[in-house]
């Protein structure tokens, strides 16, 4: 499991001279060839060991001297545990043995240490801590190395949580391959061995097996009991039979990733496979939270069904939209900063952008926030008959940006929540009632006995109309206008509905025409009377 690529140079060995055998002085040209080739081999080793070792006196000289050592001599060819303990402080623990088991935590965590990005300064700060410190991983803040008494070694944390480590990754010892020490599961096919195959092998097909078992109990446990216990709908069955699958999934992969490293991976393979396997569970865990939503969301939309309101109708799909982009915002969030994303500076970056796209496009924002305006303060909802400005209509649909409006020519109004917010709304499908007003003429030569009648007629026709509300109308000889005598009806039809308005006044109506016919009154219209006065001629 290697950790580190020795970055040496590679020289081409010219074993043959294309003159040789074409010339008189091939064996002197052979000679010289081998001679070459001897330098040129020697210089490699002498190149690669400079370069692959480092001296005792600059183990601890920077971060990366520290952590190089401690990796480099627990490699298979270059095996050496007492220099590799040279990076761990002096203390009563066995060095040798703490450097083995946090190098095998390593392994088995999959922690790819990437060297060239530990620095190699020995005066280096922590930018965050404000410390000479340094962690090999931000996953495991308790493996570092720091400088004391200017010397870098790992920190006695370290040392002394190192045992610990590596019981958490090897609970059963990591003395497993012991039982296959057969030559043939040694051989290796593309980098991995025949045990490692079988292992790997065997473990998905029994995380496969726990995900099946799992399944097969919550479904049993909740057809027959759960669901049974509480009376659930049919309407929840499909997000929790989800739910079931993303938590037995959750659970298969977090067998294999607790078992693997008693395969002894590769370093870069077993950091692959724990990187692919850590980003599904993340993704698992994001689709859970999202089922578990749609469940709360089913019962509010169960609640919004019975309200009166139909806002809380519209709202529901913009809420399902925000929840669900909420929670796959976090999970991309934690994906980044799982692969040392700098998330913080992602944010600050997106918070900028943002801004800079809120003041260019302050209409759009202006019309979001109109809706959310329209939301809370719910002036009207759909269904309602508005009146604004010189338009009015019924509202068929509350969007994010505008609002639809049918107008009574069967026209649609698309007006910005922005501009609707601002408005003087006169919601006249909020009315309880609907108000009736008429003035009736009657002329001048009519009774006064008959206008008490005619008055006292028309309050027992209201009162016994159905749709009147009969304790709230107003009936009065109220005017002697220039053609008539006036009587005020004022009085409210009980109904939110324009038809049944109109039904409801075209009776009323009728009725009063019944009645004025049946007491022989006659309604005034507009006449003049002319009085021609005769004059006596002066002449006679």
């Amino acid at each position: 499991m290697d950790y580190v690529e020795l970055n040496t140079k590679v020289f081409p060995l010219q074993l043959s001279h294309p003159f040789i055998g074409h010339s008189s002085k091939s064996n002197v040209l052979r000679k010289m060839c081998i001679i070459r080739s001897t330098f040129i081999l020697f210089l490699f080793f002498f190149t690669t060991t400079s370069i692959a070792q480092i001296d005792s006196s600059q183990v601890d000289i920077s971060p990366y001297s520290a952590i190089y050592n401690h990796l480099y001599y627990l490699q298979q060819d270059s095996y050496d545990p007492g220099r590799a303990a040279l990076s761990f402080p002096d203390t009563d623990l066995d060095n040798e043995r703490v450097a083995i088991m946090l190098k095998g935590f390593l392994d088995g965590k999959g922690y790819y240490i990437d060297l060239n990005r530990v620095p190699k300064e020995s005066d280096f700060i922590d930018s965050t801590l404000e410390e000479p410190i340094y962690f090999l991983t931000r996953i495991e803040p308790r493996i570092y190395v720091e400088r004391i008494d200017g010397r870098w070694l790992y920190s006695t944390t370290t040392t002394e949580q190192a045992e610990a480590l590596y019981k958490m990754v090897y609970p059963w010892g990591s003395d497993f391959m012991s039982y296959f020490s057969d030559p043939i599961w040694k051989y290796s096919v593309l980098g991995l061995t025949l045990f490692q195959y079988f292992g790997f092998l065997v473990l998905v097909i029994s995380a496969w097996i726990i995900y099946l078992v799992f399944r097969w109990i919550v479904q049993r446990l909740f057809t027959r009991g759960l669901k049974r216990y509480f009376g659930l709908p049919e309407s929840v069955d499909q997000p929790i039979s989800k739910s079931t699958r993303i938590i037995g999934l959750l659970i298969s992969i977090r067998f294999i990733l607790f078992f693997s490293p008693i395969l002894h991976l590769p370093i870069v393979f077993g950091s692959q496979l724990v990187r692919m396997f850590t980003i599904a569970s993340i993704v698992l865990v994001v689709y859970f939270f999202i089922q578990a939503a749609s469940l709360i969301l089913y019962y509010i939309e169960d609640i919004t069904k019975r309200t009166a309101s139909t806002m809380d109708d519209q709202l529901l799909p913009i809420l399902r939209r925000l929840v669900y982009g909420a929670i796959w915002a976090i999970g991309i969030i934690y994906i980044l900063d799982y692969l040392d994303v700098n998330v913080t500076a992602l944010l600050a970056g997106i918070s900028i952008g943002g801004l800079a796209l809120a003041l260019a496009a302050q209409d759009t924002v202006k019309n979001f926030f109109g809706s959310l305006m329209i939301f809370l303060d719910r002036p009207f909802q759909v269904g309602d008959w508005i009146s604004f400005d010189d338009s009015e209509g019924v509202v068929e649909e509350v969007g994010v940006r505008s609002t639809r409006i049918r107008s009574f020519a069967d026209s649609l109004y698309y007006v910005p929540n922005g501009m609707l917010a601002n408005k003087v709304i006169d919601n006249i499908g909020l009315r309880n009632y609907r108000r009736f007003k008429i003035v009736l003429g009657i002329t001048y030569n009519t009774p006064p006995e008959k206008i008490e009648e005619f008055v006292k007629g028309i309050r027992e026709l209201l009162t016994e109309h159905p749709m009147v509300a009969n304790d709230n109308f107003e009936v009065h000889l109220n005017d002697m206008a220039a053609s008539s005598l006036n009587i005020l009806v004022y009085c409210f039809i009980n109904t939110g509905e324009w038809k049944v308005e109109l039904k409801t006044r075209h009776e009323l109506i009728l009725s009063f025409l019944h009645l004025v016919q049946d007491l022989d009154i006659s309604y005034a219209f507009p006449s003049q009377s002319i009085y021609v006065e005769s004059m006596k001629d002066s002449s006679g």
